[in-house]
């Protein structure tokens, strides 16, 4: 698939059931999402939708509307003195990996942010994910802390990377 067959939208409730299956799926074969519990269509709406038309949240999917991923920014603690830092979330579908579609659908994500008066953002990935560590780096965020051995997955421990970009 090449990257101009990817269209990069802005999210929608409608969204949810392929924004499931593509958690669900490393949910069940990897360790970079720190969670063992498969997520329904209604649990995924219930964490981009509070943030519907105050967060940026954009898709990536094909001509055919196959989702290929996802990325949208969230409150990152509910306290009102973090307001203006948001927690960044992006997942792309496993076979759309290394197609420049994480570069876009971040790019995307960012520049909303900004706009909105953003001022920082934080993103946690399993320590090891280079894929995304590089995705992060490219756009700008730098490695603020290694939070040790804080998931266990797969019979072992794993160490959560806090990443945070200043805007």
């Amino acid at each position: 698939m090449e990257s101009t067959t990817v269209i990069i939208r802005e999210g929608q409730p409608s969204d949810a059931v392929q924004m499931a299956d593509i958690f669900n799926y490393y949910i069940t074969s990897s360790d970079v999402i720190f969670s063992n519990r498969l997520r329904s269509p209604e649990d995924m709406l219930s964490l981009v939708q509070p943030g519907f038309g105050q967060y940026p949240f954009f898709v990536a999917e094909d001509p055919e509307g196959r989702l290929l991923g996802y990325c949208f920014a969230h409150r990152w603690m509910p306290d009102e003195v973090y307001a203006r830092t948001l927690e960044i979330t992006i997942y792309l579908r496993h076979d759309a990996l290394g197609l420049g579609i994480g570069g876009r659908l971040l790019d995307r994500v960012i520049e909303g942010c900004r706009r909105i008066g953003t001022h920082r953002l934080v993103s946690f990935i399993t320590e090891g994910n280079r894929p995304c560590e590089q995705l992060h780096l490219r756009a700008g965020f730098t490695l603020r802390g290694i939070l040790p051995a804080v998931g266990y997955k797969f019979g072992r421990y794993l160490n959560d990377a806090i990443y945070l970009k200043e805007l």
